[in-house]
């Protein structure tokens, strides 16, 4: 792991990443009270800190699953620039990172105005806060790492679009019964005699003719 592969974009991102994790799972989003009016005064009954993942309901398990994706994301592209072998990463890493990050930010907001429970016993902690703050971070971060790379969420969107097309080029096979015709075998050339005939033996001579 090379850390001094990793640009401004990219820390920051990280950076917002690791904190929006850390509000998500240790860091308490609301706090649930419920003042009531008895004979005997004013009685407040607490219910505790809520953190993001147990108000579930079909939106706020959405909400959190993009939040989540965004964290993951951010501290991901970091990971994955520190560990490659070359410097440039594909466009669409910095571009998922921003618009995840852009997602969180709505989700996170979405949170704040559906509480679990009624707004007047509901009150917003600490916790999702900083996860609406670090949520911006993550979407400044992931762009910052696209203008790094002189590129947009166009040019992602170019690239994914011609990656796709390419991959189901390759993937595309051909008419059912065709075969690639095989190459014509060609016979090889004889072998030229490289050596002499060897001289004929003693024994094969003929023998001399006898003088007249």
């Amino acid at each position: 792991m090379d850390l001094s592969k990793l640009r401004r974009g990219e820390l920051i991102a990280a950076g917002g990443g690791i904190v929006l994790l850390f509000a998500m799972f240790a860091l308490d989003w609301y706090e649930v009270a419920a003042n009531l009016s008895t004979p005997f005064g004013d009685l407040s009954v607490g219910g505790g800190g809520v953190r993001a993942w147990e108000s579930q309901g079909f939106t706020g398990t959405i909400a959190d699953l993009v939040i989540l994706a965004a964290g993951i994301a951010a501290v991901g592209l970091a990971v994955v620039t520190a560990t490659s072998r070359t410097v440039a990463l594909p466009v669409a890493a910095s571009a998922l990172t921003a618009g995840l990050g852009i997602g969180a930010v709505v989700m996170v907001l979405l949170r704040m105005l559906f509480q679990p429970g009624p707004n007047e016993f509901v009150e917003l902690r600490f916790g999702i806060w900083l996860a609406l703050i670090s949520s911006a971070v993550i979407a400044y971060g992931g762009w910052e790492a696209m203008r790094e790379e002189g590129t947009s969420f166009e040019d992602a969107r170019d690239q994914l679009r011609d990656r796709m097309q390419t991959g189901e080029t390759a993937a595309a096979p051909g008419p059912p019964g065709s075969t690639a015709p095989a190459a014509p075998a060609v016979p090889p050339a004889p072998a030229e005699p490289t050596t002499e005939p060897a001289p004929p033996s003693e024994g094969s001579r003929p023998p001399p003719r006898p003088a007249p």
